[in-house]
């Protein structure tokens, strides 16, 4: 939309005027603002033939506004208060005070044992600063980052191309067959020793990893369910109704009644908090990325 030329107000005019029409006087005005009386005088004249209309009712002591001149002092009011807002506002946000990171995570690894320790330890330290978890599948999670619906994500680490990370957990895949199945007294399990039985798989963060493993091996599992919450994965595998391989650090701390069986071979992955290679949205986003880097989980 086109401005017209009288839309643009200078607000040093404005402010003139607010200071006249409470001392009634051009010359306080213009010792309030620092500038000449002329200076002032010139500014009011120049506004009212660009405007068409007086703004002072001269010849009487004290100088009172017009209705248009009050009007004016009004807006110069507003500003000088909307101003004095945004400043104090970017100086919460200067000062850690306030402000909101958008944290992207991929579930449970991340819920159980990473982002609780961390939250906790940023929130005593900036508790003006609110950091609100998003979640989404793995591959979802990376795209939402790509396209900034978050300032920064909790990843299984590998291809970080074009990403800031830092390492923060290690993890791995583990067995879970429940405690009276005939596997569970192994020490290990192999892909073959899964392969024959009910397979119930993760849509996880680490689901990609689990296909990978199995396809590695040469085996292909009997997937008979697809489940994302963990804790249906356990209740699944304590009924019987199938065996699972997940991420450790997914696991609550207790598993229920299920049997935690490390793989052979082993499928390591590492966690870690990834931005983009860019300019952080705000302070708040830059902040909790400088205390991620010296937080140890």
């Amino acid at each position: 939309m086109r401005r017209s030329p009288e839309a643009d107000i200078p607000i040093t005019v404005a402010r003139a005027l607010r200071f006249i029409q409470i001392s009634g006087s051009v010359s306080v005005a213009a010792r309030s603002l620092g500038i000449s009386q002329p200076a002032i005088s010139k500014g009011i004249a120049q506004l009212e033939e660009r405007l068409g209309t007086q703004l002072l009712r001269r010849g009487g002591r004290p100088i009172l506004l017009t209705e248009e001149g009050t009007v004016l002092a009004e807006y110069a009011e507003r500003a000088d208060l909307v101003q004095e807002q945004v400043l104090r506002k970017l100086d919460d946000a200067r000062n850690n005070r306030q402000g909101s990171v958008r944290l992207g995570s991929f579930g449970s690894s991340a819920s159980f044992h990473i982002l609780p320790k961390t939250l906790a330890a940023f929130a005593r330290a900036y508790p003006g600063i609110n950091v609100e978890i998003q979640e989404y599948p793995d591959m979802e999670l990376r795209q939402a980052l790509e396209e900034d619906f978050v300032d920064l994500a909790v990843l299984s680490l590998g291809s970080d191309e074009g990403l800031d990370v830092i390492e923060i957990a290690n993890d791995k895949l583990v067995a879970l067959v429940s405690a009276d199945h005939p596997l569970a007294d192994r020490n290990t399990l192999k892909a073959e020793d899964l392969a024959g039985d009910p397979f119930i798989m993760t849509r996880g963060g680490s689901g990609p990893l689990v296909e990978d493993w199995f396809m590695k091996t040469g085996h292909t599992p009997r997937v008979a369910h697809t489940i994302l919450q963990v804790n249906s994965i356990i209740a699944l595998v304590e009924a019987n109704l199938g065996v699972s391989v997940i991420a450790e650090l997914a696991l609550p701390e207790t598993p229920g009644k299920c049997k935690v069986l490390p793989l052979v071979p082993d499928a390591p992955r590492s966690i870690g908090f990834a931005r983009k290679e860019d300019t952080p949205r705000s302070a708040a986003a830059a902040r909790f990325w400088s205390f991620c880097q010296k937080f140890s989980v």
